[in-house]
């Protein structure tokens, strides 16, 4: 049995102002995004230098691939975090994650073959699976309750901006060779260990703060923000576990958005991965040509999140916002069934398209749901199970990416599976997507 505060209690959490402090805690989580997709894109930018460095096969490629920050090792540490973030509490997992993940770019900084190669992207796939979840719960559990799809936003900049910073130092360091992918591994581990020590400052969520009865913690949440949070409570409330989350209307909740969020993420990891290898097997003129593309694509993403979803996700309906991204996003690849990627202007459409239009809704309100849709006591675990599933999926999509693209029709065969994928997001997110705009979390999950 677990004691929790009453609605009321969190009227000082859900109504205040944002603050600076509220920002400064977002960015600070928000670097898990950073780093998560900093390392899947130097794993992809890397990849194609680690090819013919260590005479790869394309099944040795695939494996990388499936087992590294883009797949089933991130999985296993999502679902490890998941159930140890709402035991613990999220703090519990900042302490371990990143020292983790500092290990995994440090064995990836000195691999001298393929095996310690796969063993450092295990490693620190483990290291992001468990971070990035445990950052949107963070988050959510902190926000007003009007700003908190905006703070949501913000990790969805952090996503972009890693890769951002990793594609132009590949550009720099490309002449390098296989020292200048090491290089990109040097800058992830600072990046990470910069994190570390900063995220020390972080308060815990005050919502499990007041479900485990942590007093201390709340004091430092109050004196944050300037409002009193009451965690004196009479009202009981069972212990919540992972069966809770398969059943009832927590398992209706799972439903629904885990096939929207496996369905977004297959088209997201293969573009973060494997966005290089595509450019270059289907005709792109150079590394250079490729990397400019792919920082076209993140930085549309980010104006779109910015002045589309930031400013009205909050205020309009979301289903909206969704339906328009989504549709963006599958007329992305629709166009190129009927002409070849390897034309520039095809190409650029899919950039334009499927960057801009992820980031007025798509990404960052699966982000917002997936948070939303659970209550405190299991919302670390739902997002492990989520982001595990989502993982999984999308490593074993990789292990086959290489094949697809090099004999069973190229290109066109992915981008006819992606515009699928993207029907069925633009059908159930724009129909069926909660109304959960400036609610309380307690509302929601009530």
């Amino acid at each position: 049995m677990t004691q929790l505060a009453t609605q009321s209690a969190m009227v000082a959490i859900d109504d205040v102002p944002l603050s600076r402090s509220h920002w400064k805690w977002t960015v600070l989580s928000g670097m898990g995004d950073f780093l998560d997709a900093g390392s899947i894109v130097a794993g992809g930018t890397a990849l194609l230098t680690w090819i013919h460095a260590f005479h790869m096969s394309t099944s040795i490629v695939g494996i990388i691939s499936a087992f590294s920050s883009n797949g089933i090792s991130t999985a296993v540490g999502a679902l490890v975090a998941g159930f140890l973030g709402d035991k613990f509490g999220r703090k519990f997992i900042y302490n371990v994650d990143l020292l983790l993940y500092m290990l995994g770019a440090l064995i990836i900084i000195f691999a001298a073959n393929a095996p310690m190669l796969i063993t450092g992207y295990m490693v620190l796939g483990f290291a992001v699976g468990a971070d990035v979840p445990t950052s949107w719960s963070l988050i959510a559990e902190y926000a007003p309750k009007r700003s908190r799809g905006k703070l949501m936003g913000m990790t969805n900049i952090f996503w972009y901006i890693g890769p951002i910073v990793i594609l132009l130092l590949a550009l720099a360091f490309n002449p390098l060779g296989i020292f200048g992918m090491r290089l990109l591994f040097v800058a992830l581990f600072i990046a990470a260990f910069i994190t570390y020590i900063l995220r020390r400052s972080l308060v815990e969520s005050p919502r499990w703060s007041a479900a485990h009865g942590k007093s201390e913690e709340i004091e430092k949440m109050e004196h944050a923000i300037g409002g009193h949070i009451d965690v004196n409570s009479t009202i009981v409330s069972k212990h919540y576990g992972l069966r809770d989350l398969l059943r009832g209307k927590n398992l209706r909740k799972l439903f629904f958005i885990m096939p929207i969020y496996v369905l977004w993420g297959i088209p997201a990891g293969t573009y973060g991965f494997f966005f290089p290898y595509i450019f270059k097997t289907v005709g792109a003129s150079s590394t250079v040509t490729s990397d400019l593309m792919e920082i076209l694509y993140f930085g549309l993403a980010i104006l779109s999140v910015v002045f589309v979803f930031m400013p009205l996700n909050d205020r309009v309906n979301r289903r909206v916002l969704y339906a328009i991204s989504a549709f963006c996003c599958g007329l992305a690849f629709v166009i190129p069934l009927f002409a070849p990627i390897s034309n520039p202007v095809v190409a650029l459409a899919n950039v334009v398209l499927f960057g801009f239009g992820q980031g007025i809704g798509l990404w960052p309100l699966q982000r917002v749901w997936s948070v939303e849709l659970f209550p405190t006591e299991i919302r670390n675990t739902s997002q492990g199970v989520l982001w595990g599933a989502m993982r999984v999926i999308l490593g074993l999509w990789s292990l086959f990416t290489p094949l697809i693209l090099g004999a069973l029709g190229g290109f066109k065969a992915v981008a006819l599976l992606m515009a699928l994928m993207f029907a069925y997001n633009f059908i159930v997110g724009g129909l069926f997507g909660p109304k959960t705009g400036g609610k309380s979390l307690e509302e929601i999950t009530q």
